[in-house]
């Protein structure tokens, strides 16, 4: 197994916003002093997202990274045979992206909903710009559509 190389103190909410509390949560707990060391993202077949680490003989150890984003402590970590488990290839550098863009570093589209997004983006007219990156600026569209509808009324 290959340590991550992160200084947890790095990603701890209190340096920002950009970063989860519910992954640092995951990540101090005591009892999973082995995923502060190893666990890092991998990515499944559909496309997925998990969180955790591989032992040396194959397993995968971890959970979905949305379940640890949305319950932290809470989160369901189960073992993976080589066999039986996900097909799972490793997000390369990504706690390096995530210290750098924290949450943004898992949503890079910038489409998806976080705990505490309200501090995500500075909006000026209709542009937005991501203040965690720095790297997204948005404009607001606008699209008006008529709908009909028919339906059967009683007389």
């Amino acid at each position: 197994m290959q340590p991550n190389n992160l200084d947890i103190k790095a990603i701890n909410p209190r340096n920002g916003d950009k970063y989860s509390p519910n992954l640092y949560k995951f990540m101090t707990q005591k009892h999973h002093a082995i995923t502060t060391t190893y666990a890092t993202a991998y990515r499944d077949k559909q496309g997925a997202l998990w969180f955790g680490y591989r032992d040396e003989e194959g397993w995968f150890m971890g959970a979905r990274l949305m379940d640890v984003l949305c319950n932290g402590r809470r989160a369901g970590v189960f073992a993976h045979s080589p066999r039986s488990g996900p097909s799972l290839v490793e997000v390369k550098d990504f706690w390096q992206r995530y210290v750098a863009d924290g949450r943004c570093a898992i949503d890079k589209a910038h489409d998806m909903f976080f705990v505490g997004d309200k501090t995500r983006w500075e909006v000026k007219g209709n542009r937005r710009s991501c203040l965690w990156c720095g790297k997204v600026q948005q404009q607001m569209k606008i699209r008006v559509t008529k709908v009909r509808t028919e339906e059967w009324v009683t007389v």
